[in-house]
């Protein structure tokens, strides 16, 4: 287990929440069909069951791929909520996974830490999206890797790029705090999220926090 940021060689970094700001495009999206209800949940409420139903959807991955699962996720959100939303409601709701936006801070720490490690991005996309957001990120498309598998114990994968599994940090979410890896950062942007423990070996409030560590590291 390594004890230093700079002790690592390549990272891995969660897609949406981490670099991309998901849950702001999902709200965004939905707003046509949250329109129909008389009495809206809160925001936190509608994103919490749309994680919920779209986790439970996952498996199914293989079949739908990323905008098939969004696609249906909406559809399974607008039953629960007691509304009809008809498919091509759905495909339009899944296209706006093109449109969200990167958070402030993720393209300047992404262009620092690609000179100090080999960046790898965890996170699912449709093909006709996959150039747009790797050429966003400032990533290979190669590096742009699929939920669908686990690269850090895939020891082809490993050997092929020169690296073992105490090599790579992986850069996820506070959701992510059950991971069993010691090698774990969380970005926890959420106030309330700043409150808790961190449970991780290293934690964030952002990307930019996380860059300020690393420098502070180099430093030691």
């Amino acid at each position: 287990m390594a004890t230093e940021l700079t002790d690592y060689r390549a990272l891995l970094i969660d897609c949406d929440e981490v670099l991309v700001d998901r849950d702001s495009g999902i709200w965004a999206a939905l707003q046509p069909l949250l329109e129909g209800l008389a009495d809206t949940p809160s925001k936190e409420q509608i994103l919490a069951e749309f994680r919920r139903i779209n986790q439970a959807l996952y498996p199914r991955f293989g079949e739908l791929g990323f905008g098939g699962l969004l696609c249906f996720a909406h559809r399974q959100l607008a039953e629960s909520l007691g509304l009809q939303a008809t498919w091509e409601e759905g495909m339009s709701f899944a296209r706006s996974a093109g449109d969200w936006t990167l958070f402030e801070d993720a393209p300047g720490a992404m262009l620092y830490l690609r000179k100090f490690y080999r960046l790898l991005v965890y996170g699912d996309r449709d093909s006709a999206d996959r150039d747009a957001l790797c050429e966003r990120l400032g990533i290979a498309a190669e590096d742009l890797l699929s939920r669908a598998g686990n690269p850090l114990t895939d020891r082809t994968w490993l050997a092929a790029h020169d690296l073992q599994a105490r090599h790579v940090l992986q850069v996820s979410t506070p959701a992510a705090s059950m991971l069993a890896s010691d090698d774990l950062c969380l970005i926890r942007r959420g106030e309330s999220e700043h409150a808790q423990p961190c449970g991780a070996q290293f934690c964030a409030s952002s990307m930019a926090d996380l860059v300020a560590q690393h420098q502070l590291s180099l430093r030691r």
